[in-house]
């Protein structure tokens, strides 16, 4: 038989397990996003973390040194690093995860110091709202021929 108070505890370890991020987030995709993106010809490094959002949202988060200082030049790199890291995404998440990633904290950086983000690649990117915070990996399917 379970006391109360240790039926209580349990419950609040599993909360601050849930509020943690831990099983919220699902499978960290980073390292193998990280991988892909930096193997994109013009990618100096790249730098990715999966987070858990202030909605309880998964995102990934970071940066792409671009080896370019033109704009158009580095946003052709920055688009096909994008493209690398939207179809790890899409390969290794369950589609309703994969597709509710965030992904524009994901920013290219170019020689100069200019950065990219995903408005730059599409500035009518269909989201819910024209942040950053909310372009999900699924806002990326159409351009790259994915689901």
């Amino acid at each position: 038989m379970v006391s109360r108070r240790g039926a209580l505890g349990g419950a609040a370890a599993a909360a601050a397990m849930m509020l943690s991020g831990c099983g919220l987030s699902g499978k960290d995709v980073s390292a193998e996003a990280q991988e892909a993106a930096a193997a994109v010809d013009g990618v100096t490094s790249a730098v990715l973390e999966q987070k858990l959002g202030s909605r309880f949202q998964s995102l990934l988060r970071g940066r792409l040194a671009i080896a370019e200082s033109g704009h158009e030049a580095g946003l052709a790199v920055y688009d096909e690093a994008m493209r690398a890291v939207v179809t790890v995404i899409h390969d290794r998440l369950d589609d309703e995860t994969a597709r509710r990633m965030q992904v524009g904290g994901i920013i290219g950086v170019l020689t100069e110091r200019a950065e990219l983000d995903a408005l730059d690649l599409d500035p009518d990117m269909p989201v819910e709202d024209p942040r950053l915070d909310r372009v999900s990996a699924g806002a990326f399917y159409a351009r790259y021929g994915l689901g």
